[in-house]
């Protein structure tokens, strides 16, 4: 298959993920993206905003932007208004006969959602005037919801490639969550922990910003690979990178249950732990896995294995793949 990949040039984790499992599965050559990505071809983001650079691509990345390319599928990556503009322009041109299919990582739950709370939703149904889309990705396709039967749960995933540069670190940390306040629950998560276990020692303090952190980067992986226990709650949206991140770098999660459908999930207690939706057991189950090392590291163990066989670049790239084969 080769895929005319319609991208937004500002950071988008699901758009970015999906590029790279795809380049990797089908060849850089085979997936051509319009308008060219720098992020894709040379180094210039630090993680996470480098999801979908392709090392030692440059070349074969340069040719898939110059030849001449017929494609067999056209795919709009983001729920951003510069990608929905440059699929505007575009649309007019494309076969009746190549299927459509739009990728909606954004936050919201409604398809399309972010666009409207960038007040410019008016691209979106400019888009379904000239054509509706044949299938849907949808991040934040929430559990017990009616969607159209074209619509697909596809949330974030993680590059493990990404974490081969991280050597072995000791655990330096108990309980950490360094995280903004986007959202109701991690005030009153953060209210709950902050003086207990190492939580002020380690940061995990109430009114943190971006621009206040200081671990970015790889550097933020690192760190978090010290911890012996990470939490995670949601933030904008249900999905978040923290709860691919945590299991892939083989460290237990403590996390809220997500409200999306998430395929092939996690299973409580045998490589996450879910704690209460109103938070009532969290400290209790901090303190308990805190003390039970070799459950809590078996936890860990079973998270990363659990991340390498269901929710890779790779393995999310074959799931889109595998379904716009089987609809279209």
């Amino acid at each position: 298959m080769k895929i005319l990949y319609i991208n937004s040039t500002h950071s988008d984790y699901l758009q970015d993920i999906l590029y790279s499992g795809l380049v990797k599965i089908l060849g850089t050559r085979s997936v051509k993206t319009v308008p060219w990505n720098k992020q894709y071809l040379l180094p210039v983001k630090q993680y996470p905003k480098n999801l979908g650079y392709q090392s030692g691509e440059t070349l074969q990345y340069i040719l898939s932007c110059i030849l001449p390319f017929r494609y067999d599928c056209v795919i709009v990556a983001a729920a951003k208004p510069d990608a929905f503009k440059t699929y505007i322009q575009i649309a007019p041109s494309i076969p009746s006969h190549i299927p459509i299919i739009f990728i909606d990582g954004g936050d919201f739950s409604n398809v399309g959602g972010d666009l409207e709370r960038k007040n410019c939703y008016e691209l979106y149904e400019q888009a379904l005037a000239i054509r509706e889309f044949n299938i849907i990705f949808k991040r934040e396709k929430l559990i017990d919801t009616y969607y159209p039967s074209n619509v697909f749960a596809c949330p974030f995933a993680f590059n493990l490639d990404t974490i081969i540069q991280i050597s072995s670190v000791s655990k330096t940390y108990d309980v950490s969550f360094w995280a903004v306040k986007s959202d109701p629950i991690r005030t009153q998560a953060l209210t709950l922990i902050a003086d207990l276990f190492d939580c002020a020692q380690n940061g995990t303090t109430l009114n943190q910003t971006f621009k206040q952190y200081k671990r970015k980067g790889l550097f933020y992986l690192e760190e978090l690979k010290r911890c012996k226990i990470v939490l995670n709650f949601r933030g904008r949206g249900w999905d978040t990178l923290r709860y691919w991140e945590v299991p892939a770098l083989g460290v237990c999660m403590i996390s809220q249950k997500p409200q999306i459908e998430i395929p092939n999930p996690f299973t409580h207690g045998a490589n996450i732990i879910y704690c209460n939706d109103d938070l009532s057991n969290l400290i209790e189950l901090c303190e308990y896995y805190l003390k039970h090392n070799d459950k809590r590291e078996q936890i860990a163990q079973q998270s990363y294995n659990h991340i390498a066989a269901y929710h890779t670049d790779v393995k999310r790239a074959t799931y889109v793949l595998s379904i716009i084969q089987k609809h279209v």
